[in-house]
């Protein structure tokens, strides 16, 4: 029955990309959790998220063979290398992995099929106000994975084993650690959307947003995924210091959080790890440290982490986890040198997209500040968890940065904003 189901909806969803190549994308980003839907094809085990990927894949291909899709990559260009040379540590990561075959997977799941997205989203909008539908899509996968997130949390439902215990809500996921780092980017987006809404006077979206963001950040508060209550307002905050008109009240807030954060004993001890969680990120990342002086420049490789840091595991009273907690040593321990030099040429790309957007002053700013400012919260969360490898939040980031690059550089938008500027 479980395989009919799934079967029917792939069907259903292939009518809808054949009709609607776009709409059938923005469904993908509402989608984002269907990876904790498993199935088998052929004997390969796949998620239905990737099934769903691989059908918008399909009917790009017809409708770029159709020449219905923009040929002109010229915007690629500036993220070529960075995605080359990631192509190439995840390559060298596969290689030098101890499981070959969990390798492959990760690397199709958290680096292939990323890029292959990064690429369709972009080059499916075409107007300057595509990108709005496609963040509505993303607000209400939120929305939902945060409603069901308060319901369990007052009726206990599906809540698993320990967190049932702790009261900590994981929604949809096994985790509640992956209810912060899934609705943390979102928030940012949503909460910077309803103002640009609330001044074009969309009220109707504002309340959407609204709505989405409360919704979502009690979900993150029930889930005390304590690391995204530090990565979304400061992440705003520090998004804030670009923007004129911002800058003054957004250095008086940093500096008061500042003189809180530093006064008060148990927010200070949380900020200099110095409670129990803390703790263990302070031991993992000595532990790693350890371990890549001897594998500095590979890595442990792809999903080789837990087996490489077993000769490096001192802490015993601690567990091994599957990453090591920090965005930094995440990439390096899995992509070597090579990656860690990759994510740092995306930063640099990620400052040149929203200066470009920023100086073209365009209508298309606000997307920019929005999704640049979700990265930074990613990235600041990144700090002591792991903000990218993970199916849903793999292709989180890929359409975050689409979104950002065609906000700067998309092909239509920008002459439809010259034209009417003519007008």
């Amino acid at each position: 029955m479980y395989l009919f189901l799934l079967v029917g909806l792939l069907i259903l969803y292939a009518a809808i990309a054949w009709r609607d190549l776009r709409l059938a994308v923005f469904l993908l980003l509402a989608c984002l959790p269907t990876y904790l839907l498993r199935l088998e094809v052929l004997v390969v085990p796949v998620t239905f998220l990737e099934l769903m990927l691989g059908v918008i894949i399909i009917f790009w291909l017809r409708a770029w063979w159709q020449k219905k899709i923009n040929h002109d990559f010229n915007w690629l260009k500036p993220w070529l290398l960075p995605l080359a040379l990631l192509i190439i540590a995840g390559t060298i990561g596969v290689f030098v992995a101890p499981n070959t075959l969990a390798a492959l997977g990760i690397f199709k799941a958290y680096l292939l099929e990323p890029i292959v997205f990064f690429v369709i989203l972009f080059t499916t909008l075409k107007w300057h106000d595509d990108a709005e539908p496609a963040l509505i899509f993303l607000g209400l996968g939120a929305l939902f994975v945060a409603s069901f997130a308060i319901v369990q949390k007052f009726t206990g439902w599906a809540l698993p084993i320990p967190w049932d215990i702790e009261g900590r809500t994981t929604s949809l996921f096994p985790y509640p650690n992956a209810v912060g780092l899934y609705l943390g980017p979102i928030i940012v987006i949503g909460f910077i959307t309803f103002w640009h809404s609330l001044q074009e006077k969309f009220y109707l979206k504002a309340w959407f947003w609204l709505i989405t963001v409360g919704v979502s950040a009690v979900a993150v508060f029930f889930s005390q995924t304590e690391a995204a209550w530090v990565a979304i307002p400061s992440a705003l905050l520090l998004s804030a210091l670009f923007l004129r008109r911002t800058r003054l009240l957004a250095v008086v807030l940093i500096v008061l959080a500042m003189i809180v954060s530093l006064s008060v004993p148990t927010f200070k001890n949380k900020i200099f790890l110095g409670d129990y969680s803390g703790g263990v990120r302070i031991k993992q990342w000595e532990e790693t440290f350890n371990l890549l002086k001897d594998q500095w420049l590979f890595g442990a490789g792809l999903s080789g982490y837990p087996t490489a840091l077993g000769h490096y595991h001192n802490h015993q009273e601690i567990e091994i986890f599957q990453y090591p907690h920090n965005i930094f040593l995440n990439i390096w321990s899995e992509l070597g040198l090579l990656g860690l030099l990759a994510f740092l040429m995306f930063i640099r790309q990620i400052f040149k997209n929203f200066r470009l957007a920023q100086k073209k002053d365009s209508s298309l700013f606000w997307l920019s500040f929005a999704t640049s400012t979700a990265l930074l919260e990613m990235f600041i969360h990144g700090l002591v968890d792991v903000p990218f490898f993970k199916n849903d939040l793999a292709l989180l980031t890929a359409a975050t940065l689409a979104l950002l690059a065609w906000s700067a550089t998309g092909p239509y938008a920008h002459k439809i904003i010259e034209q009417t500027k003519e007008e």
